[in-house]
């Protein structure tokens, strides 16, 4: 379903029990559908729970919210689980797991279980644990992904694993969105608890900015991720948004910090506190970088060719270009898995059909 600015903007609102009143806020099965598709129908069910509103909708789209809010709310247990008997073995061999998106936001975010879907779990370890973490993972019966080496699949349960935090174990250039390198980050991680058992996370500023450019990364195509955002952002009072700044122009992240920030005011009517944002004054968005962001409101997603842009906005001209060539050019072993039903085809034959696919995207 292609959405509409008026869609999108209902549907954020609708999210907040305080705006989704019957009289502002009708909803209706397209509006359903998105909620499902954009990960927030257990959030819209509970809000409109809350609200009184539950009551005043068709039998049927009740029973559509309830059985989406219940199925995640399944899968989360099933992945939790999972997710423990990993921590616990890794835990006995000593190898510090790193939780990265969802899961951590499911512990710390969100009051119930239910409201956040999970499609797998995402890993961040060392290079030097990655191969003691395989071993776990083998010792399970998990089963590694022919196409995606790094992704161990055992029934419907997936875990995710990357020895990068922004995926340059697929594309190397990533690495230069950071201005510091990932040591810096990792400093910083925080001792968690998962099931009774240890793990770590990301610190509050760096979340944000990892989930933000993860958003980018995935053409902020589900809504779900700016309310993790949203949701996060909301508790911190003046210091937490300056902090935040400072962290976001020390890793060279200022222009995805004002990117989501942009965002979120679109969508959820959401702006920082005044002057919290000091530490960024001399940077703006320009006329392009806001055309693109527009986008997810009016269409559903930034267009193809957006994330390479975001990503690219800070790094100069040549190292923008090796970014780009990288990104749409990578390696034969990427491209294989970009075409994953094509797995006989010569490297030659990757990249004419990779040429291909570029000319479709631009039209």
């Amino acid at each position: 379903m292609k959405n509409t600015t008026e869609d999108t903007l209902a549907l954020a609102a609708a999210l907040d029990p305080l705006r989704a009143t019957k009289s502002l806020i009708p909803i209706h099965r397209p509006l359903i559908e998105q909620a499902k598709n954009e990960g927030v129908a257990g959030i819209l069910y509970k809000s409109l729970s809350a609200s009184e509103d539950l009551d005043s909708l068709p039998q049927e789209d009740k029973e559509i919210l309830r059985a989406y809010y219940y199925q995640t709310l399944r899968v989360n247990m099933r992945l939790l689980h999972a997710l423990k008997q990993v921590l616990a073995r890794a835990n006995q061999e000593g190898i510090r797991v790193v939780i990265l998106q969802g899961m951590d936001l499911l512990q710390d975010l969100y009051e119930d279980i239910g409201l956040r879907p999970l499609m797998d779990i995402d890993l961040w370890v060392s290079k030097t644990d990655y191969s003691g973490l395989v071993r776990i993972f083998e010792s399970l019966g998990y089963e590694r992904d022919a196409i995606y080496p790094d992704t161990f699949k055992q029934g419907a349960t997936v875990f995710d694993v990357h020895t990068h935090i922004l995926w340059a174990d697929r594309i190397q250039t990533r690495k230069m969105i950071l201005d510091k390198s990932e040591e810096h980050i990792i400093r910083e991680v925080r001792a968690i608890e998962i099931e009774g058992e240890k793990a770590f996370c990301l610190s509050p500023y760096d979340q944000v900015l990892y989930l933000s450019l993860h958003a980018f990364k995935h053409r902020v195509n589900r809504l779900i991720w700016l309310v993790d955002i949203k949701r996060i952002l909301e508790r911190w009072k003046d210091e937490g948004w300056k902090g935040l700044a400072a962290r976001a122009e020390d890793l060279g992240q200022s222009k995805t910090l004002l990117s989501i920030l942009f965002l979120l005011e679109q969508v959820f009517q959401l702006k920082s506190p005044q002057g919290a944002l000091k530490p960024l004054q001399k940077k703006r968005l320009c006329p392009l970088e806001k055309k693109i962001l527009r986008e997810r409101v009016k269409a559903g997603s930034l267009p193809a060719w957006g994330p390479l842009f975001l990503f690219s906005s800070e790094l100069g001209f040549l190292n923008r270009l090796r970014f780009l060539f990288e990104n749409l050019f990578p390696r034969p072993e990427v491209l294989r898995q970009v075409f994953p039903r094509l797995p006989n085809l010569k490297t030659w034959q990757l990249y004419l059909k990779r040429i291909a696919q570029l000319i479709r995207m631009v039209r």
